[in-house]
């Protein structure tokens, strides 16, 4: 699971303390390593923040606190971004193997998920490659990463 360390998530433009603490439980609970909040406010920077720190240290795991999603790139230089978008806002089809594969040889691979419903904004969705997760119908950030990196894991 050294290529799990590879995997960077980041929640960005985030309201809710429970979206956060989901989002801690599924990253550590499937074994990413890090995970980055970015642009958190009200309740989910002042309690939410804190809560999801609480959980990555009792499992020995990193959590970054960013202002916003381009902090983040420029902070951890990531080889590639991918961010997760319902159709047709997300362009191509999620590629799990693709992105184990990667980090399988190395390269700092950066999923991203947004916050609020319905999720990154077009000028967001250009940082990177836009990507959805095929549902019957949209299932919401936390639904979409808990499968993706899911997806991703079994492939590791």
């Amino acid at each position: 699971m050294d290529a799990a360390r590879n995997i960077i998530v980041a929640l960005h433009n985030v309201h809710s303390v429970q979206r956060v603490i989901e989002m801690a439980k599924i990253c550590y609970g499937l074994g990413i390593s890090t995970l980055v909040i970015s642009k958190a406010v009200g309740t989910a920077a002042q309690t939410g923040v804190p809560e999801a720190q609480k959980i990555a240290m009792r499992m020995g795991k990193k959590l970054i606190f960013v202002p916003d999603i381009q902090d983040v790139i420029d902070l951890l230089k990531p080889d590639e971004i991918l961010l997760f978008a319902p159709k047709p806002y997300g362009r191509e089809p999620f590629n799990p193997k693709e992105v184990a594969e990667k980090a399988l040889m190395g390269q700092l691979m950066l999923l991203v998920f947004g916050g609020l419903e319905p999720g990154l904004s077009s000028r967001e969705l250009s940082l990177g490659r836009a990507v959805y997760v095929e549902t019957q119908s949209p299932i919401g950030s936390i639904g979409t990463a808990a499968i993706a990196l899911y997806l991703v894991m079994l492939n590791l």
